[in-house]
């Protein structure tokens, strides 16, 4: 591998030369959406299909993010209130913590956790807490999309797993995602944070860019087989904030390399050449009238037998190959420590369930399941 001033000069003018290709290529025909905005201004720098619907994976989470901040502004609850992980909670499909019924965290650990971890448990249970239920929670992300403008979003959970009725748009997250830098700045820490530990595990973010382009500050991925595999992202450089936000890569390094290309690209271009913000962004051609279904490209059928996973955490593939702005990876900060319990006050008891259980030589008995108590 060439080094030094003259290898230098010759990866970046191969870059040069191999940016505009790749960006023409990923804005295709049948190309997955894709949004560069600067942030100060709002100026559109790049746009593919960003009108076209979505399944969101867990980048729904940002808007769970929303949605709880809100609730903490408006007095509802504290970052040390408590979060208890209910039975229906713990029962959600991974990427999940795994906890036991009855563990109780606080709002800002859980906040923590389903940023880095992308947890669905936790993201459950902190619906449960902050709208009362499930069905409370999505109605409030629902009406937090209308008031932002998020006119082609609907959500039906609160973390992203597979649902036929959620679904989104590159320019409605954009939306979402400033709308969450400008009102709640004090929690930017939430999107950069590359891992967490706790009890000596150390958990690692999903966000490659984070520890893969210079200047990445935020924000989440998401995937699911439907979606392909999603992110919302932002950079800084010389104080110039950019988001991008990428749907339906087939690969995570696909969609990393497409998403650190947007950036780049929108570093070199002054927000003063867009010709639209994305406030009066308007479609530029047809727009798709059903969700699309990633599932065949981004989870193909594999030879029988194949125990190879699908995921997030793969793809980082050949760091050596030519047109590439993803650099090897390097430490951002130490993980941040997080603890179970911790809460200084904790939600109404729940009724408790009861459940039948049938013993062997005996009728069936009602047996009642304990109520969930603080982790102290």
């Amino acid at each position: 591998m060439i080094s030094g001033p003259r290898g230098r000069a010759r990866r970046l003018f191969s870059l040069a030369v191999a940016l505009p290709l790749f960006l023409n290529l990923a804005g295709g025909a049948g190309a997955a959406p894709y949004l560069a905005v600067d942030l100060a201004t709002g100026a559109v720098l790049a746009e593919n299909q960003s009108f076209d619907p979505w399944y969101p994976a867990s980048i729904t989470k940002l808007m769970t993010v929303y949605v709880t901040l809100s609730a903490i502004k408006a007095g509802e609850i504290r970052g040390d209130s408590g979060v208890v992980m209910t039975p229906a909670s713990t029962r959600e499909q991974p990427s999940k913590m795994g906890f036991k019924p009855g563990t109780v965290l606080t709002v800002d650990t859980a906040l923590r956790i389903i940023m880095v971890k992308s947890a669905n448990d936790v993201s459950y249970a902190l619906a449960e807490r902050v709208g009362g239920s499930l069905q409370g929670f999505v109605a409030r992300m629902n009406g937090a999309a209308r008031s932002l403008g998020m006119i082609n979003t609907r959500f039906s959970n609160a973390n992203g797993l597979p649902a036929p009725d959620q679904w989104t748009t590159a320019r409605d997250y954009a939306l979402l995602a400033r709308t969450l830098l400008k009102d709640f700045p004090g929690y930017r820490e939430l999107y950069r944070t590359t891992a967490l530990s706790l009890g000596g595990k150390v958990i690692q973010n999903h966000n490659n860019l984070l520890e893969r382009y210079p200047g990445s500050d935020g924000m989440k991925t998401g995937f699911i087989c439907s979606s392909g595999f999603n992110v919302v992202a932002t950079a800084t450089r010389n104080g110039r904030q950019i988001l991008t936000i990428v749907l339906g890569g087939k690969t995570a390094r696909e969609r990393d390399e497409l998403a650190a290309s947007l950036l780049e690209a929108s570093f070199r271009t002054p927000a003063t050449a867009a010709s639209v913000t994305i406030d009066r962004l308007a479609p530029r051609g047809p727009v798709a009238s059903t969700v699309a279904d990633m599932r065949d490209l981004a989870c193909p059928k594999r030879k029988k037998g194949s125990k190879a996973p699908v995921g997030e955490d793969l793809g980082d593939g050949d760091d050596d190959q030519p047109a590439s702005y993803l650099v090897p990876r390097f430490k951002v900060m130490d993980p941040i420590m997080i603890s179970l319990g911790g809460a200084s006050d904790m939600p109404d008891p729940v009724e408790v369930p009861v459940v039948t259980e049938a013993r062997a030589g005996k009728t069936a008995v009602a047996v009642p399941l304990p109520l969930p108590k603080p982790v102290r």
